[in-house]
């Protein structure tokens, strides 16, 4: 390893100095945090690991489902709220 990449590593604090995102990139950090969530929450229910692939897409799927509702419901009633006042 270079050293002076190991010292700039190792002098890194996540906390302090977090890694900078170009803007429309943050949204799209929900997609594997979402995955791993579903996988996670899987594994701890399947009785068999064969279908634990295809049960991890469909709580995928279950989960962004329901948070892109959620996020249209308060689009919509946001959008309500702007035009009755």
């Amino acid at each position: 390893m270079i050293p002076g990449l190991a010292a700039t590593l190792m002098a890194w604090i996540p906390f302090l100095h977090p890694v900078t995102l170009p803007r429309g990139a943050r949204l799209w950090m929900v997609l594997p945090l979402v995955m791993c969530v579903a996988v996670v929450y899987r594994a701890t229910r399947a009785r068999d690991m064969r279908k634990l692939p295809r049960a991890a897409l469909i709580t995928f799927a279950n989960i962004m489902a329901g948070m892109i509702a959620i996020a249209l419901a308060f689009f919509v009633a946001h959008r309500a709220v702007l035009w009755l006042f």
